[in-house]
């Protein structure tokens, strides 16, 4: 799946030469897509579950189960978010779109906003510390975490739900996903391409011994690892579990499973080849 900003306004720009019927459906299958690019959860269950279906667990081969997605304490971030849809919806009785909500906390001077005397609530402008394309993806995961709920159609108004005002009410803890980090997508695309600081030979080697595995449990090597995980293992060389853990894509599980068999491999490797400390290459 290839998603990006710029494809959902193309999207949208489509949906608007269809019939108002048409619209509408396009429009929440358009959300449920945007759904499931931003989802931190397992790619094959979330597709079940929009089927009707149940999966369990992990599936161990998508993007999310392999380098599970950053998350952060978004307790504040979410607790003004769901008080500025409380606001509008108190000022005047039904509520307002995603990006409307987002205007109100990044404390934009619209004519709509100042029309309808958004400048004077008390949330206005209390997230001008925040990103706006991160106002929207925080808007967008309290929709998928069910704290706030959108009426269907071309014109999505937001509400609160039981549980968001619950989570209001009583300050709930709320987690929430860490947006893409274009740098941090620049290194993985380093280090998938081969351009990394680590030991080609011990990378060769855990490969071998990720097929050995896979063979084992008759699965695809992907299933183990990804690349990206094994180019981080030959660069930091994790010898204890502990270390082993902090690797992107080493989840509990996995940690379980396969942090003996790689850690020992590394360790056989370091004492075969012991490291060199790094010199600066300076010029002087």
């Amino acid at each position: 799946l290839l998603f990006s900003a710029s494809d959902v306004v193309k999207q949208r720009r489509f949906i608007e030469e269809k019939s108002e019927r048409e619209q509408r459906v396009a429009h929440e299958q358009l959300r449920d897509m945007i759904h499931y690019a931003e989802t931190r959860d397992c790619r094959r269950a979330t597709l079940l579950k929009y089927f009707g279906e149940e999966f369990s667990t992990s599936c161990s081969g998508c993007d999310n189960c392999m380098e599970p997605r950053e998350t952060f304490d978004g307790t504040i971030h979410a607790q003004k978010f769901l008080s500025c849809i409380y606001r509008i919806y108190e000022k005047h009785g039904f509520g307002f779109g995603l990006n409307h909500v987002v205007d109100v906390l990044a404390g934009a001077e619209t004519e709509g906003i100042r029309q309808r005397g958004h400048d004077e609530l008390s949330t206005y402008g209390i997230g001008r510390d925040v990103k706006r394309t991160a106002w929207l993806a925080i808007g967008r995961e309290l929709l998928r975490l069910g704290l706030i709920a959108a009426a269907p159609g071309k014109f999505t108004t937001l509400q609160l739900t039981e549980a968001g005002q619950a989570a209001l009410r009583e300050r709930k803890p709320i987690t929430l996903t860490k947006p893409f980090d274009v740098e941090t997508t620049k290194r993985s695309k380093k280090h998938l391409t081969g351009d990394f600081e680590g030991d080609e030979a011990l990378f060769a080697q855990l490969r071998v011994l990720r097929r050995q595995i896979a063979d084992e449990r008759d699965v695809p090597a992907y299933v183990i690892f990804s690349d990206v995980s094994l180019r981080e293992m030959a660069r930091v060389c994790p010898t204890t579990s502990a270390e082993f853990g902090r690797i992107p894509g080493v989840g509990q599980q996995k940690l379980r499973d396969f942090a003996e068999p790689f850690t020992s491999a590394i360790r056989g490797y370091l004492t075969s080849n012991p490291r060199q400390p790094r010199v600066s290459n300076q010029r002087g």
